[in-house]
Parts: structure tokens; C-alpha cells; sequence
């Protein structure tokens, strides 16, 4: 077992999503004008070349808001969120993270999400409208709506039990892929612990390369089983 997951569940071989993406999301108390590109660069967090050639939308004492060619900062009071932009590498997402809070290694942070964005795309129309009709039977729906029936959006959530996560699904259809399904799969965490922030910081280490094999055995199964 890994994480409590099969290990089978990582070595069988799967289908790659067409487009992917991932984000960290950290919940607690955060002051949002620390947040800004320049403070990264002086940190050696990113490069200065990205950092100045930043989009900035927001740096107010209220939200810190701004993208670059590899990442998007959202940073309000209550929430830190840092997202992989599509194309890009995951990787250095998780060590921007990683070490933004290893040298604000006192910021109050009570819980984490893991989220892996997933897009798959389906050979034929038929594919596609079979797995919202697995995943949302259309039965009860015809002969009281008019037109075909069909699933704009489904999430499923696990609670965290023994060493796994509280986990949430959404699958929805992909806005970035004709005939298209989108994954939304996230895994939080929550930690009470006086050392939380170090705690949650280790596992997202440990746990990113696992949490993104998870996400895609996921978007498979499902896929397949819809298939079937």
C-alpha cells in the first residue's frame, strides 16, 4: 500500500490526459502584499527576468494577484493559492510552495489542497455523452424535460480515512477540448499541530508525485468503467 492506495493502481498503464494542470491551495492567515513578484525574486523563488515580466492584477492590502509565464498567485487573508499554468511543468509549482513557506515558516496555516486538473479527450460523440450517461442516468429525466438530457457537472467526496485524504472529484465537461472530459481531483489535508506548516510542507512533498498517479488512475477508471 502507498498513501493507502494499491500500489497496482500506479504501475498499470493509462491513457494521458490531453491537457493537465495542477494548483496548491493553503488555508490560514496570510498578508497578501508579501505576496508580490519582486519578493519571490529577492527570495531566489523565481528568476528576476520572469518576476519583472509579470502580469500584475491586484496588490492591495486586501488580495496580491498576479500571473507569470509559468504560475498564477491568488494570495487573500484566508487563502494562499498558487496554480501551474497549462503547458507548463508541475514540478516547480510544488517547490515555489515549498519554499514560500519555508522562510515564512510562521505563517498560521491550518489545511492544504492538492489539486490536479485534468483534461481527456473522447474519439467520437458517442464516447463522450456515454460517460455522463453512466455517471448521471438520464432515465428519470426523460419524458419530463424536453431535448436530450445531460450532466454540466458531478462531484463525488471521500472522507479522509486511516492515511488518505478527504477527497473530492468533479467531472464536468471540458470548456478547453471539443468532446472533452474535465477532472477536478482534489486531496485535502487539515493538521492542528503546533509544527502544521512544516507538516503540510513535508507532505506535499512526499505526497506530489503520488497525489498527481492518484488523479489520473482516477480519470481513467472512470472513463474505462463508462466505456465498458
Amino acid at each position: 500500500m502507498l498513501f493507502g492506495f494499491p500500489i497496482f493502481a500506479y504501475i498499470r498503464a493509462m491513457p494521458e490526459p490531453e491537457i493537465t494542470g495542477a494548483s496548491v491551495v493553503l488555508i490560514g492567515s496570510f498578508n497578501p502584499t508579501i505576496f508580490q513578484p519582486q519578493w519571490f525574486a529577492s527570495q531566489n523563488l523565481l528568476p528576476k527576468s520572469e518576476a519583472e515580466s509579470a502580469s500584475i492584477k491586484a496588490i492591495v492590502p486586501a488580495v496580491c494577484e498576479f500571473e507569470t509565464e509559468r504560475f498564477q498567485i491568488q494570495v487573500v487573508q484566508e487563502r494562499f493559492m498558487a496554480v501551474s499554468k497549462v503547458g507548463a511543468n508541475p514540478e516547480p509549482l510544488r517547490d515555489l510552495v515549498v519554499g514560500t513557506f519555508f522562510i515564512l515558516e510562521h505563517t498560521p496555516v491550518t489545511a492544504m489542497g492538492i489539486n490536479q486538473h485534468l483534461h481527456f479527450q473522447m474519439k467520437t460523440d458517442s464516447d463522450w455523452h456515454r460517460v455522463g450517461d453512466r455517471l448521471a442516468p438520464k432515465d428519470g429525466w426523460n419524458g419530463i424535460l424536453h431535448g436530450r438530457p445531460g450532466m454540466l457537472s458531478l462531484t463525488i467526496v471521500t472522507e479522509a480515512a486511516d492515511s488518505q485524504p478527504k477527497t473530492t472529484v468533479r467531472v464536468e465537461p471540458s470548456v478547453k477540448l471539443k468532446l472533452g472530459i474535465y477532472f477536478d481531483i482534489n486531496e485535502h489535508y487539515t493538521s492542528e499541530k503546533d509544527d502544521n506548516l512544516k507538516g503540510l510542507m513535508t507532505l506535499l512533498q512526499e505526497r506530489w508525485k503520488e497525489a498527481g498517479l492518484h488523479a489520473k488512475n482516477i480519470a481513467n477508471h472512470i472513463i474505462e468503467w463508462a466505456g465498458k
